[in-house]
């Protein structure tokens, strides 16, 4: 009798945790709340850096069909072992490609990631972000390797590198286009709060939903600054995307299942 009346309030506890379970999560995934994304000024420092950074000399940059090429003419790149994987590239991924993987100069690379004009600091971030995704996990062409050794070469000029790809981000959330540069700036060596600053900004006024979902995961997983994830877990609550959504309830509520367990066990003993 005793365990049957034990057995009871188990049954019980269990429906009333299991309720408030399902009434949460329906809250907190529903969007009943849901406010459209809308873009604001980014963080200051961007256009600040830009503003003061070393551009590179217009004279000594390359031309249009030499950007192009990578200074490979167009028999070069059909016998280039790579050729079918840059068949489809823009001109600046091809450049991208044959820099780190076929040993081309990094001087233009670098170059135009300190090119006076914005727009071809955002165009050569563009792609190479475009080709950072798509093959840093190709064990095929050997390009993580070959891109940790171009991070090196590069270490003197990571700030540019970063500040192009920040603008490049910017640029895609004033027009509105999708983009995976949020996953190779939050890898970037020696990334700091500035990073987790602009990716806190995008989870916010992005609208690409891939974007804010990255970026609330790299902001709260591994930022390591709470005044900036905290505030951001708050906000995205009512994102419009329900993937979204489900990461922000992920970072926020997961870690903490343990006390879901706890307030069983709590509701069952007082039955």
């Amino acid at each position: 009798m005793n365990i049957s009346f034990r057995f009871k309030n188990l049954i019980i506890a269990t429906a009333v945790v299991a309720m408030v379970v399902v009434v949460f999560l329906v809250h907190a995934l529903a969007g009943l709340n849901a406010r459209p994304v809308v873009f604001a000024d980014p963080p200051a420092f961007i256009e600040r850096y830009a503003a003061e950074m070393k551009h590179s000399d217009p004279t000594s940059l390359p031309t249009e069909p030499e950007i192009g090429g990578g200074h490979l003419d167009e028999s070069d790149l059909a016998t280039s072992k790579f050729a079918k994987l840059t068949a489809d590239f823009s001109k600046e991924e091809a450049l991208v490609f044959n820099v780190i993987l076929d040993g081309e100069s990094l001087d233009v690379l670098l170059r135009l990631f300190a090119h006076p004009e914005k727009a071809q600091r955002v165009k050569v971030a563009s792609a190479f972000a475009a080709v950072n995704i798509k093959f840093s996990h190709n064990e095929e062409t050997g390009f993580a390797e070959k891109k940790r050794q171009l991070w090196l070469d590069v270490e003197e000029h990571l700030p540019d590198i970063q500040n192009a790809l920040s603008e490049a981000l910017i640029t895609s959330a004033e027009k509105g286009t999708t983009t995976r540069i949020p996953y190779t700036l939050a890898w970037l060596p020696g990334q700091g709060r500035e990073t987790v600053e602009l990716l806190a900004w995008a989870a916010k006024h992005h609208p690409d939903p891939w974007v804010r979902r990255f970026s609330v995961y790299f902001v709260v997983k591994f930022g390591g600054y709470e005044e900036l994830s905290g505030p951001l877990l708050q906000d995205r609550v009512d994102d419009p995307d329900y993937r979204v959504r489900k990461e922000v309830l992920e970072r926020r509520y997961m870690p903490q299942k343990k006390k879901w367990l706890n307030l069983f066990w709590l509701t069952s003993l007082l039955l």
